[in-house]
């Protein structure tokens, strides 16, 4: 199995350096939307928010495939794309909430489609209502899928002075459970066949009464998931990147974006959502996004940059200024990609959801690195520690996790960066390297280095070594044959026994440290890959509460905790592999979580370390809607903070110690009275 693991996983590596072309902005526009009759307009200050005055709810997307599309893939290949689907939703539903709707999800219709003429005289009983139909009026199209009519609102269309309608077509059931309805098609398109390195693409196509996106489509290129080409988290990185764009980071929404910030029920349309500023960049000007802008770049508030294009406001952050953001146009590969503070910051403004903001990564790129950064004018600069000059010379990625090569692209303006090496410079990924003094391992990552052991002048480039966190941001290297050494950020250092120096980088590792994971000294004896044991976490206990009641088998407690355990890692912002229980669910639906770090997951991004990001759920309940336990409730405990109070674990813990003494007592009495019953029974039974 494992064998089978290292080769997938090494096939995603070689083809993992692609070109990534989002449509979105070209899609957008060719897709009519349709919004119901109290939308209100920009020019409109104050509207209600919600009628129902619910809480905020996790949001709930809903895939919808379209019959007839699984023709173009395999049944196989069916299944791992509605995979990757469930885990994008997933995401979304423990990144977003909104004020759910009560009932089905309706669509609306577009009254300009299937009325001809409406009664405009305002003397008139039936003003403003539909008075005649459009025969040519054959429904609704989401892009160019059909809109079922069970997924519709009726309509009716009234005389001129009656009191009844002569025409009525009723409401559709509604798709439930749903606040977000996205058509699912696999198709090799006229947008397919002229962008070969298109994935997929999406757009939004219907709003509700606040301007919020409620439905879409997305369209995946069939050549891009079909074997030999499908790379699952590549699929889920573009799945993920195009459903946010649906879902409101749309330059064709910044219009209907809201400020919801002075009452929980009335809201304001934003007056202006982006400007350009003195250099001609575009930027997004929101409260949370300026604030979180700021505070990445070190320089107080600050607007988040949009890409610059010559003809239309872009759907895309900058790249010279955002590397490594899920919305960049040109994406990273998965494990270098994550969702970042400022695009939350964005969902935040919308007005429309609540965020879970503990589900973020931090973003290294610019990190403090002031308001002139990333400029076109200053990336040139040889000073930077993250735009290049040495064009085509072999590097680190700024995250250092993988060798990059000097490169530019056409959205970095001139600029140039490390780019990944399209295979062969995974510093992360464990392999043989033979007569050198890399490392490849898990542990390991990029360092600007001419070392060597012999006495020859080498160039510096990027090379791969073992690292360790000792302190937060402070850690030492090891090269292969040598003993750790402290690598001080910021400062090229020497390497016992080896020639050359090793330039240590400040502010890129080690930021979610808690406490040392290896031994403060190891034996030069000892193998390198045994230094690294699996961190453990004693004093975390999962806790679970369900509505449905069972009779619990093997089987479907293994399954709750997977369940749990993938929803635990989705809202920590975790891979799932690191999470482990360390026993079967307990009779109380609980058991002791442990978080490990096995060779075959990716490397964490750069940033808090899985164990900080899982203890910040602590006491934070989780709630979910298993497809096989109704509605499960999560709840982390510190073992260590419970030991005071009298918990609900505790009471339960309590209370079944003190029945258990019980039943021993009751027990051991019971045998010795039955042991007398039996001896005396014995006895009478031998007489004759």
């Amino acid at each position: 199995m494992s064998s089978i693991v290292i080769s997938t996983f090494y096939f995603f590596l070689m083809l993992k350096v692609y070109s990534f072309t989002c449509l979105h902005d070209i899609i957008q526009q060719d897709t009519h939307v349709v919004s119901p009759p109290s939308i209100p307009s920009p020019a409109t200050r104050i509207f209600r928010r919600s009628t129902t005055g619910a809480d905020q709810l996790p949001l709930r997307v809903t895939p919808l495939y379209l019959p007839g599309e699984s023709a173009q893939l395999m049944p196989s290949q069916n299944r791992e794309l509605q995979a990757a689907m469930n885990e994008v939703t997933k995401i979304i539903s423990s990144m977003l909430s909104v004020n759910r709707s009560e009932g089905p999800l309706l669509l609306n219709r577009d009254m300009n489609k299937y009325c001809r003429s409406v009664w405009g005289d305002p003397l008139l009983p039936n003003y403003k209502r539909c008075g005649f139909r459009d025969i040519s009026y054959h429904g609704e199209r989401c892009l160019d899928v059909v809109i079922p009519d069970s997924h519709l609102h009726g309509y009716e269309v009234w005389p001129m002075n009656g009191t009844k309608p002569d025409h009525v077509t009723p409401d559709g059931a509604g798709v439930p459970n749903t606040d977000f309805l996205l058509y699912v098609r696999v198709a090799q398109t006229e947008k397919c066949a002229l962008h070969p390195s298109v994935i997929a693409y999406a757009s939004y196509c219907q709003l509700d009464h606040l301007g919020r996106p409620i439905a879409g489509v997305i369209v995946f290129c069939p050549k891009h998931l079909r074997e030999g080409a499908y790379q699952h988290q590549h699929i889920v990185q573009v799945c993920l990147h195009e459903i946010l764009h649906a879902l409101g980071f749309s330059s064709s929404l910044f219009e209907h974006w809201i400020d919801c910030s002075f009452s929980a029920h009335r809201c304001s349309s934003r007056s202006r959502v982006t400007n350009t500023d003195e250099r001609g960049q575009l930027r997004i000007y929101t409260p949370n996004v300026m604030q979180r802008m700021g505070e990445h770049l070190g320089e107080g508030s600050v607007g988040a940059p949009l890409e610059n294009q010559e003809s239309q406001t872009s759907s895309h952050w900058e790249a010279r200024i955002m590397q490594g953001s899920i919305l960049t146009a040109s994406l990273s590969p998965p494990h270098l990609t994550s969702l970042d503070p400022i695009t939350l910051a964005a969902f935040q403004d919308m007005g429309w959801y609540k965020v879970n903001t503990s589900i973020q990564n931090h973003l290294v790129w610019g990190k403090g690195a002031g308001v002139n950064f990333g400029l076109p004018s200053t990336c040139q600069e040889k000073s930077s520690s993250f735009f290049c000059t040495d064009k085509g010379n072999i590097g680190c990625h700024h995250l250092h996790l993988d060798k990059g090569n000097c490169s530019t692209d056409a959205f970095l303006d001139g600029c140039h960066i490390y780019k990944p090496l399209s295979h062969g410079g995974e510093c992360w990924l464990k392999q043989e390297n033979y007569g050198s003094d890399e490392i490849y391992h898990p542990q390991s990552r990029c360092f600007f280095s001419n070392i060597t052991k012999e006495m020859k002048h080498e160039k510096v480039k990027g090379r791969c070594y073992l690292h360790r966190c000792i302190a937060p941001n402070k850690f030492q290297i090891r090269v292969q044959g040598s003993e750790w050494t402290d690598c001080p950020g910021g400062r090229w250092i020497k390497v016992k026994g080896f020639d050359g120096l090793l330039l240590c980088p400040d502010g890129r590792f080690c930021f979610g440290y808690d406490h040392p994971t290896v031994p403060t000294t190891v034996s030069t004896t000892t193998p390198f890959y045994s230094t690294f044991p699996q961190i453990t976490s004693p004093g975390i206990r999962v806790q679970l509460t369900i509505m449905q009641k069972l009779k619990w088998t093997t089987d479907e407690k293994q399954l709750l905790t997977e369940e749990v355990l993938g929803v635990i890692a989705q809202h920590a912002g975790v891979q799932r592999c690191v999470l482990q229980a360390s026993t079967q669910l307990d009779m109380d639906l609980s058991f002791v979580l442990i978080i490990g770090e096995p060779n075959n997951c990716r490397p964490h991004p750069t940033g808090p370390s899985p164990h900080s990001t899982i203890m910040s759920l602590i006491d934070y309940p989780l709630m979910y809607e298993s497809p096989h336990f109704s509605t499960v409730t999560i709840r982390l405990l510190s073992l260590s903070s419970a030991s005071g109070t009298v918990s609900h674990v505790g009471l339960i813990t309590a209370c079944s110690a003190v029945l258990f003494c019980a039943i021993l007592i009751f027990a051991a009495c019971w045998c010795k009275h039955r042991a007398r019953a039996l001896q005396v029974r014995d006895s009478y039974h031998s007489q004759p």
